[in-house]
């Protein structure tokens, strides 16, 4: 146990030492308001707060914990000095402070995506870029600097307290994920959408025949790699999620009517052996009675509530899209990660639970962050399968050395060896390896 005094004991308070202390550290704590009852306690103590106290361990505070409003922080965002190897925000130039900058805001900013909520330049379907994030311009989107700040600190405390605290060290897990956007290349879409499929493919006779093959059973679906997958994760011994687009066609939600036996039966077979989440339209992002309609569609098919999503598209409006969720009952979400690379968006390779800060609250949404997409190594990133599986290693060396949590999302298609996914199996089957493997 550690007795650490603060100026006052807040949410952003509770909800940054929770994570740092009870969760990456395994160390209990506990807050005080009061100088003299930290003057004189026994045992560890640390002091955070804006003046140093004699003889008791001093971390400045820049500030942003105590705040209640939100606001631009550049100011304290410009990189100060380095610490154990690693770029520091909210530093000090002149302090007594053994750190060179405050970690506990540091954190903060980071893991509640505190610059999300400030103006930022949208995508073309409305989301928060990359390039626009502090990870991108300090060049460490690729790592978990959050973990790294806490690993780095955890010495500190060893030198300040030495064998009078002890720690709990976080393991290393593995969690696949896989989105069914759309279940079927050609089967099961319903005599409308078959019909306007063969109409394009009028002038291009190999794709038209390839298309009546499927259609007449004749050739398996491409799409359909459902038992390709299944042998993976088994010879893995993994347990994947599975997150299933349930929404009206439109023209960014291309999935099989949840109407259909077909794709309701594979829901439910799949269920037998895996969680399931749902995968809330791209519609529904801006609509909470259409994600509220979706929840309850799957939750029919399933029959059983909902608890986790992944967003389509990525969609995530802070704080309204997990607000909504929370609502809804969904108590897991797992949709964040950039599109256009992989990484750490919220500069943390381990779950967290969502602060909304536009209510300074602490939610029970659990935020899942995951680090690497198929589509965004071989769309985005332009990689072919041999640099994809290195980037992978990579990043999955990056988790394992802090004993974070590695997620993976991928597609049912980028299983099919078809067209633009040929040679990608061999990725997915090398990437459970990889992150499976001590």
């Amino acid at each position: 146990m550690i007795l650490i005094y603060c100026p006052e004991e807040n949410p952003r308070v509770t909800w940054t030492f929770d994570l740092v202390f009870k969760q990456l550290l395994g160390l209990e704590y506990r807050v005080t308001t009061f100088s003299d009852e930290l003057i004189h306690s026994e045992g560890p103590r640390l002091n955070y707060s804006f003046k140093p106290i004699a003889g008791i361990p001093f971390i400045e505070a820049s500030g942003l914990l105590f705040e209640r409003n939100i606001r631009d922080q550049s100011a304290k965002l410009i990189p100060g000095e380095k610490w154990a190897g690693l770029p520091t925000i909210f530093s000090y130039w002149k302090s007594p402070a053994p750190l060179p900058f405050d970690i506990f805001s540091a954190i903060f900013y980071f893991v509640s995506r505190y610059e999300e909520y400030l103006p930022f330049e949208p995508d073309e379907h409305h989301r928060f870029q990359s390039t626009e994030s502090l990870a991108f311009h300090l060049n460490i989107i690729e790592k978990p600097i959050v973990n790294q700040w806490v690993i780095g600190f955890k010495e500190i405390l060893k030198s300040w307290f030495g064998e009078s605290i002890t720690f709990e060290e976080p393991e290393y897990q593995f969690t696949p994920t896989i989105d069914i956007d759309n279940a079927w290349a050609y089967a099961h879409k319903g005599i409308m959408r078959t019909i306007g499929g063969i109409w394009k493919d009028r002038r291009n006779m190999e794709a038209r025949n390839f298309r009546y093959q499927v259609l007449r059973d004749n050739q398996p679906d491409p799409y359909n790699t459902y038992e390709l997958l299944n042998r993976f994760h088994s010879e893995a011994e993994v347990h994947p999620i599975w997150f299933f687009l349930i929404a009206a066609y439109s023209q960014y939600d291309k999935n099989i009517s949840p109407r259909n036996i077909h794709f309701q039966n594979l829901i439910r077979e799949t269920a037998t052996n895996n969680a399931i989440g749902l995968h809330p339209s791209y519609a529904s992002n801006s609509s909470p009675s259409l994600v509220n309609h979706e929840v309850e569609l799957l939750a029919r098919i399933l029959g059983h509530p909902v608890s986790r999503s992944r967003q389509h598209y990525l969609r995530i409006d802070l704080p309204d899209t997990y607000r909504s969720l929370s609502h809804l009952g969904i108590h897991e979400d797992y949709s964040m990660g950039y599109a256009d690379c992989p990484g750490f968006r919220a500069g943390i390779a381990s779950p967290f639970r969502f602060f909304n800060l536009e209510e300074n609250k602490i939610t029970d949404l659990m935020v899942y962050p995951f680090e690497v997409m198929d589509t965004c190594l071989q769309r985005y990133m332009k990689l072919n399968p041999e640099q994809a599986i290195q980037k992978i290693i990579e990043i999955v060396e990056q988790v394992k050395k802090v004993n974070g949590t590695f997620i993976s999302l991928w597609h049912n298609e980028s299983l099919s060896e078809w067209k633009e996914w040929s040679g990608w199996s061999k990725v997915y089957r090398e990437l459970l390896t990889i992150a499976k493997s001590e």
